[in-house]
């Protein structure tokens, strides 16, 4: 994790409540969309960012309504981008436990980690130290390079 970064663009904390979902989304599909995103990229965001609070919701909190998930996000410069970083104070998993279900079980549910790692360009689970889970997520723009004729 870089040690550089300055204070996050932006900062929040909800409650682990399905409702807050949505207006999570709209926020961060608004900031990716100041910064130069596409429509695409800014929903692949958005729908990464819900599987994960999804995850820590559902499994992380057991539908337990009333516990905190910290949100912070950067504008990222070299390379030209986003990161955002979640926590939460659920209980620790191992790292290496954090990853979806085999691809070749069809079934509804359990996709959430594959998705996040497909639809973002760095994925970083870690332990919290004092307690609690963190993920990073960053997304890149694509290169803004005009081809010389």
């Amino acid at each position: 994790m870089k040690s550089d970064l300055p204070a996050p663009h932006l900062e929040t904390c909800i409650l682990s409540r399905p409702e807050l979902l949505a207006p999570v989304r709209a926020m961060l599909e608004e900031l990716a969309a100041r910064i130069g995103f596409d429509e695409t990229a800014c929903g692949h965001l958005a729908l990464a960012i819900d599987e994960a609070l999804t995850n820590i919701i559902r499994h992380g909190y057991n539908n337990n309504p009333d516990q905190n998930i910290w949100i912070s996000a950067w504008e990222l410069s070299d390379p030209t981008g986003l990161r955002i970083q979640i926590d939460d104070l659920a209980p620790q998993v191992e790292v290496s436990q954090l990853k979806g279900r085999d691809l070749d079980d069809i079934r509804p549910g359990g996709l959430g980690v594959h998705l996040i790692h497909s639809l973002m360009d760095l994925v970083q689970f870690s332990k919290r130290p004092g307690g609690g889970m963190r993920l990073i997520v960053e997304k890149y723009q694509p290169s803004k390079i005009t081809p010389t004729l």
